[in-house]
């Protein structure tokens, strides 16, 4: 017997023929075979295996042509709805079922997780999949957030760089994105609605750098997951009041702004990097704050990569105060 790779289908279950000879036929269609293989029902099954129907699992053994249909990752419902109309088919000469129709090629294929979009004339014009994940929409004259956008429930990652975007929609908040890039857009500020909802809860990255933003949300701490902000070549005079509550933020870029002072707050972050460049910071301000940050050192940076990733070293691969911190620290563990 001809046996096939596995490949995702379509398996469709109807009647062919004329009106008085119509037959009940099961039709098996793929990306790479559109008019399908088709299997008469009606005295050709030898026997179907229905034993694990529940998790969406069956096989179909047929006479004509001689061909096992293994199915898996099936809908449970349906694949049992299926099997039923099957069982009937030999007992009735009638079953209600619609004439055949072929599935389109899209609900064949492979869901598509990832889109990117390189020009105005790639830019989907019928809807986007509603199965992706990543959209990457960069450099191509965009005037707004298309609302369409919105709508994706399993979008984890959306980046409208290098565009015209001057408003962020309030509806982005009920879409669960962990990384959002809007970087090199003409943004004058973000509501409230931004730094609440589904968003507030899942963004990790956000990237805001070369807009036109003179100050962020007075909520802005509400992003709790935040762990890579980006704000560079903005306006901003001041950051929220608030901004230390930022638990998880571990790398902050907000140079090239017009920054004087930073929040009271801001000694609460455990930062990794920091970037203020090019800000016209009033010096005892910025030393009094900077001088309350918890940054690690360059040498503890340094010890916990090479902790990390198992790194072997000796006094001929790194510098002698690196190894001995490294000693030091294996010591007290062992300790």
């Amino acid at each position: 017997m001809h046996r096939s790779s596995k490949s995702r289908a379509s398996i469709c279950l109807g009647k062919k023929g004329s009106a008085k000879k119509e037959e009940l036929y099961v039709s098996v269609i793929t990306a790479k075979n559109v008019s399908g293989t088709s299997y008469k029902v009606r005295d050709n099954i030898i026997q179907v295996f229905s034993k694990f129907v529940g998790e969406g699992k069956a096989t179909i053994k047929f006479k004509e042509p001689a061909h096992d249909l293994c199915i898996s990752k099936a809908d449970p419902t349906k694949l049992k709805e299926m099997l039923s109309l099957l069982k009937m088919a030999p007992s009735q000469h009638t079953v209600d079922t619609p004439l055949l129709v072929p599935p389109k090629v899209q609900d064949i294929e492979r869901p598509k997780k990832c889109l990117v979009v390189r020009s105005r004339s790639e830019y989907p014009t019928e809807g986007f999949p509603g199965s992706i994940e990543t959209l990457q929409a960069a450099g191509i004259l965009l005037n707004r957030v298309d609302l369409r956008i919105l709508q994706l429930k399993h979008l984890q990652s959306l980046d409208l760089s290098e565009n015209h975007i001057k408003t962020v929609p309030d509806g982005i908040c009920d879409v669960g994105l962990m990384e959002l890039k809007l970087a090199g857009n003409k943004l004058t500020e973000l509501s409230q609605a931004f730094c609440t909802g589904e968003l507030a809860k899942c963004l990790r990255l956000l990237d805001l750098s070369r807009n036109e933003l003179d100050q962020l949300p007075t909520n802005f701490f509400e992003l709790k997951g935040l762990i890579t902000l980006k704000v560079d070549c903005n306006k901003l005079q001041f950051l929220p009041r608030l901004f230390g509550k930022l638990g998880q933020l571990k790398f902050l870029s907000a140079s090239n702004n017009k920054l004087a002072v930073l929040p009271a707050t801001f000694s609460r972050l455990s930062l990794e990097s920091l970037d203020l460049f090019g800000n016209p910071f009033r010096q005892v301000g910025l030393v009094r704050r900077c001088s309350e940050l918890s940054l690690p050192s360059l040498l503890e940076l340094s010890g916990r990569v090479i902790k990390k990733y198992k790194i072997p070293y000796s006094p001929y691969s790194l510098p002698v105060v690196l190894c001995h911190y490294l000693d030091a620290a294996r010591r007290s563990q062992l300790q």
